[in-house]
């Protein structure tokens, strides 16, 4: 492992990329865990960053850490390398959201007195099939950044062995943890030969809006909704990648119950709704 530079340096601060967001929850923790897309650990002049495959690249492995006797290889899930501090803002959009955090303000963990957080060993550990990184920091014990695939690819970082456990998800606005499965997140596409802003009915094409309005329960707008949420997921790779790893059902506020998880069953990479072979004929077709 490449973290002997890294031995016996206090942590500065953690920053959370695209941290956990759950309605009336603190941005960023479940429990005794920090939850995000990615995180960075900052040191003296150096930072230990760990990504999630699934939000932030097209190659789904994580880092190698060996091979099995059947030459299959063994991963840790996330990705995991060792930057220049200065250079971690450079691996992540601007757009991103972010939360800074010093050592004091990891909530949950164990404290063991008053001492710095100083990184002192790591090694790897196994938990069933699942390979993750362990931190032995001077004033918490040992850490654990394990990968979290049934949380939306998540990083999560937690006293050694503690596993955050997340009740069933309700996606109450595109702001809220899983917000991309809401209609109204702002992921654009192109249906029928017109530009859909989102798929929330406020900004569907105004023929459809003032058609469907007033029947958001009828059949017809179900099947409208289906068929612009299957033409987002197929021209958005990576919201399709998402998609298609969801572990159990979830609530999505304006969305019909089962709705999701029959787009998700459409296989959306091999085909995009049109007029003439949309999942519900050409009913969505301008009134």
């Amino acid at each position: 492992m490449l973290l002997e530079q890294l031995l016996i340096q206090p942590i500065s601060r953690i920053d959370l990329i695209q941290p956990w967001r759950a309605a009336g929850k603190k941005v960023g923790v479940v429990a005794d865990s920090l939850l995000a897309g990615a995180m960075a650990i900052h040191f003296a002049d150096s930072a230990l960053v760990f990504r999630s495959p699934l939000r932030f690249a097209r190659c789904q492995t994580g880092t190698v850490i060996g091979v099995r006797s059947n030459d299959e290889p063994v991963t840790l899930g996330y990705r995991f390398d060792v930057v220049p501090s200065q250079d971690v803002d450079g691996l992540f959009a601007a757009c991103e959201p972010r939360l800074s955090l010093t050592p004091g303000q990891w909530s949950g963990l164990s404290r063991f007195g008053k001492a710095e957080s100083v990184f002192l060993l790591a090694d790897l550990s196994c938990l069933g099939k699942d390979y993750f990184l362990r931190l032995r920091l001077l004033d918490r014990g040992w850490c654990s950044v394990s990968y979290r695939p049934d949380l939306d690819g998540a990083i999560e970082f937690s006293p050694e062995n503690a596993r955050a456990e997340v009740p069933r998800v309700f996606v109450n606005s595109p702001a809220d943890e899983f917000g991309w499965l809401h209609p109204a997140s702002a992921y654009p596409f192109v249906l029928d030969g017109q530009y859909w802003r989102t798929a929330h009915p406020q900004d569907w094409p105004w023929p459809l809006a003032r058609a469907w309005r007033s029947q958001p329960t009828s059949s017809e707008h179900r099947c409208l909704l289906k068929a612009a949420l299957l033409a987002r997921f197929a021209q958005h790779g990576s919201l399709r990648r998402r998609l298609l790893s969801l572990p159990e059902s979830i609530l999505v506020a304006g969305v019909p119950e089962g709705l999701i998880e029959e787009v998700a069953a459409e296989q959306l990479g091999f085909m995009v709704p049109d007029a003439h072979g949309s999942p519900c004929g050409n009913q969505h077709q301008s009134q």
